[in-house]
């Protein structure tokens, strides 16, 4: 298949229970650096709907033509993306969050994000923005770290909660589902996104810890963001490489109030 948006960084794999005949899709995003995120995201964005339409992973990663009726899920999938970037044209994006990239001094940048409250849509809609407007590129790095202690020969190939908070297994395990939801509750996960733009740089990431209510902040726990610049003394790869340990050292950074996702505080 042949598909101008084909996204290079992610690896797709369809895993077969032989037992159930249940599939589960498994998309590995990677750490990307310096790219469009308006080009990153489109990508993205179809080639899950292309899975979600039933395209399988062998047919989306192959370089055959696509078939007529998948011909018709990939222009249905690039229309769904068309809606999908205006949802966040038209989002209000706040104004200090703009100010932000204009902003020469850590204490000016921690004064314009103090009582911030932001969402995911309001994030890829500045992301977006950022790099229209602005001219920065967008990278992602992420950590994961299995939970201490855990004998990783007895956990299965993949497994999943549902929906219905049952658990979805592939491949054999000693281990209960209690065993299991609490191995992928105690995750150490770290994801950042990078802002780039010549020597300017503005990171906010987000931890399992921040966004899962294990982690107190304003008195509750509240999901949030993390946030670090080129004007907080630390290098950039510096940054990158605390942020891909299992506990970072960055000092005290602003938190910004993450709404809308995440276990939010009853």
């Amino acid at each position: 298949m042949y598909v101008s948006c084909k996204h290079e960084k992610m690896k797709l794999n369809e895993i077969r229970n032989k037992k159930t005949g249940e599939v589960l899709t498994k998309v590995q995003q990677e750490d990307f650096e310096y790219k469009n995120p308006i080009e990153h995201y489109q990508g993205e964005i179809i080639i899950n709907r292309m899975l979600n339409y039933g395209i399988s992973p062998d047919v989306i990663n192959s370089n055959e033509e696509l078939s007529d009726e998948n011909v018709k899920l990939f222009n249905k999938a690039v229309k769904f993306w068309i809606k999908y970037k205006e949802t966040f044209e038209n989002t209000n994006i706040p104004n200090k969050l703009i100010d932000l990239l204009q902003a020469k001094k850590k204490a000016i940048q921690e004064d314009l994000l103090r009582g911030m409250v932001l969402t995911p849509k309001i994030v890829t809609a500045f992301i977006f923005k950022a790099s229209e407007k602005h001219g920065y590129t967008l990278s992602q790095y992420t950590s994961e770290f299995n939970q201490k202690n855990i004998d990783l020969s007895k956990m299965p190939y993949a497994y999943r909660v549902k929906d219905n908070g049952q658990l979805q297994v592939f491949g054999e395990t000693e281990l209960s589902d209690g065993q299991l939801k609490q191995a992928l509750e105690h995750r150490s996960v770290k994801i950042a996104q990078f802002l780039d733009k010549g020597n300017d740089w503005h990171c906010f990431f987000i931890t399992f810890d921040s966004i899962g209510g294990r982690e107190t902040w304003l008195g509750k726990k509240q999901p949030h963001y993390h946030y670090i610049s080129n004007y907080f003394g630390v290098k950039r790869e510096k940054v990158v490489e605390q942020l891909k340990s299992r506990k970072y050292k960055l000092g005290n950074l602003p938190h910004i109030k993450l709404i809308e996702y995440g276990k939010q505080p009853e």
